[in-house]
């Protein structure tokens, strides 16, 4: 019975404060399309495929252990492509006023497991910047790789492409978390102005926590109540009127 009047009471405080909490909630929605839509900065990837194989004398080719060691070896490449000795080479060859730090964090490098093959990926505020980096750092990689390390097997795969759909920001969620968000701020203020409010609201409050008498009560009438009322008094007034001009 307690828990069926506290959510009684749980949902009648959400009706009083209802348009404080859908204001809220477009306010937030408000923020949070302005946000996406003319502050943050798009951004863009495009991602090439690297395969590299060292070079085996065997006659038999490539055994189990040499392709174990190439994936082993991929931790490695990822240091040197991420490093000064690529990426100087890139920003000379690319004419940027990017930092080596800069390139840096804008690749990334990723495997999947007991594969060979890793992917470069380049993240930029233009689809076709992204992918002139990209192919860049893959080519500087593929000439310089042999001088570094005895590896004279660097395949690339697929070269990177523009891609014109952005990455980020995540419109559609970026405004779901914005609504969310001052919704939920909406309804935690509203609790808090019902949980300050000291306010008298029923009997039960002067009987049960002040341990007091009602002696009696003013009940407040409906429209409906009220119109009925002056609909029944009109008549008597008219009558009264009429007997005080005779």
């Amino acid at each position: 019975m307690e828990e069926e009047i506290n959510l009684s009471e749980l949902f009648a405080t959400l009706k009083k404060h209802l348009s404080l909490i859908i204001s809220l909630g477009l306010l937030g929605l408000i923020v949070a399309a302005g946000f996406t839509f003319f502050i943050a900065t798009p951004q863009y990837d495009a991602t090439t495929q690297i395969l590299v194989n060292r070079t085996t004398e065997s006659t038999e080719g490539l055994q189990l252990n040499d392709i174990n060691s190439n994936v082993q070896m991929i931790n490695t490449y990822k240091d040197i492509i991420k490093g000064p000795v690529i990426l100087n080479e890139v920003r000379e060859n690319l004419g940027t006023n990017l930092t080596t730090t800069e390139l840096s964090d804008k690749i990334e490098i990723t495997t999947q497991e007991n594969s060979q093959v890793f992917s470069l990926t380049v993240t930029d505020e233009s689809p076709y910047e992204a992918a002139e980096i990209a192919n860049s750092v893959a080519d500087t990689f593929q000439n310089e790789i042999g001088k570094i390390m005895n590896v004279d097997n660097v395949t690339i795969i697929s070269e990177a492409a523009p891609n014109t759909n952005q990455i980020s920001p995540n419109n559609v969620l970026n405004l779901m978390i914005g609504l969310l968000v001052s919704l939920m701020l909406g309804i935690g203020i509203s609790f808090l102005l019902e949980f300050v409010d000291k306010s008298v609201r029923d009997e039960r409050f002067i009987t049960d926590t002040l341990g007091w008498s009602v002696l009696g009560s003013v009940s407040e009438m409906s429209n409906d109540e009220l119109q009925a009322e002056l609909k029944i008094k009109r008549p008597e007034l008219n009558s009264r009127r009429t007997k005080s001009r005779v």
